[in-house]
This record gives structure tokens, sequence and C-alpha cells, in this order.
């Protein structure tokens, strides 16, 4: 039961980085645009990091089903 809420609460987290992945990415893309390569590298490395956080939570999922 608590594994089941455990889960659950990373799956909700999982839900916020990626929404967070792909913000940063569209704001990247506008700054990508505007030849503003201060704001690309800062939204280009704010997505790099929700990824990595995404991938991190999707494998501790993985250990506690397994």
């Amino acid at each position: 039961m608590i594994q089941k809420i455990h889960n659950a609460i990373l799956r909700f987290r999982i839900a916020i980085l990626h929404a967070t992945y792909h913000r940063n990415m569209r704001r990247m893309e506008t700054a990508r645009s505007k030849h503003d390569i201060v704001n690309f590298k800062t939204y280009a490395y704010r997505a790099e990091d929700a990824w990595r956080k995404i991938v991190i939570l999707t494998e501790k999922i993985k250990q506690n089903n397994g």
C-alpha cells in the first residue's frame, strides 16, 4: 500500500518535471529565434536538468517495481 502511494508521488513529480522540460524547450526555441544566446543557454541547461531528474525518478520506479 505504501509502495503504491510512493510510486504515485514519484509519477506526479515526473509529470511536473515533464511540463517543466517542455516549458523550457519552448522558451529555448524562442530565445534561439531571437538570437539571444544567454537565455538560450539558460533554458537549455534547465531543460537538461529537468530531463535528468525525470530519468532518475523513472529508474527509482523501475527499482521499486522490480
